[in-house]
């Protein structure tokens, strides 16, 4: 069974304005640092890029909380992987583990796909999506 480990990556960044309404939503001053929940994904020999967004899919269409709209835009923006499709990927718990189902989700898609895992990160998710992707210590800065 091949291995699932992620590394986060630094300096990717939203699109100006969705930054600026993150900043203040968040009550934060302009410049102070943020890191969204983006990493660099190596399965099967693979590399993938992901993040995680906050939000669901209803009646087909995609709805995401305001960091999890800028989340996604900093995997869009990342200066690597494939920009020519960005992934979405629903993720709910339930009788299959949650690691089987992002890897379910990475077998489908290429090596150097960008995936955005979306769900509810603040309740049904907290707290597992850490061991799910197996977080290893160390980031990737990719600031420019």
């Amino acid at each position: 069974m091949p291995t699932l480990k992620s590394t986060l990556i630094t300096g990717s960044k939203p699109e100006t304005s969705t930054l600026l309404r993150v900043q203040e939503q968040m009550g934060l001053k302009p410049g102070q640092s943020m890191q969204f929940m983006v990493y660099e994904v190596e399965f099967d020999r693979k590399k993938y890029y992901c993040c995680w967004s906050g939000g669901e899919i209803k009646g087909g269409e995609t709805h995401m909380t305001l960091v999890g709209q800028a989340a996604m835009e900093a995997l869009a923006n990342l200066p690597l992987g494939n920009n020519d499709a960005l992934i979405v990927q629903e993720l709910k718990l339930g009788p299959t583990p949650l690691r089987n189902k992002i890897k379910a989700a990475l077998k489908r898609a290429p090596g150097n796909s960008k995936i955005c895992f979306l769900g509810d990160m603040q309740g049904d998710l907290d707290g597992h999506m850490h061991a799910a992707f197996n977080i290893q210590p160390g980031m990737l800065d990719v600031a420019h």
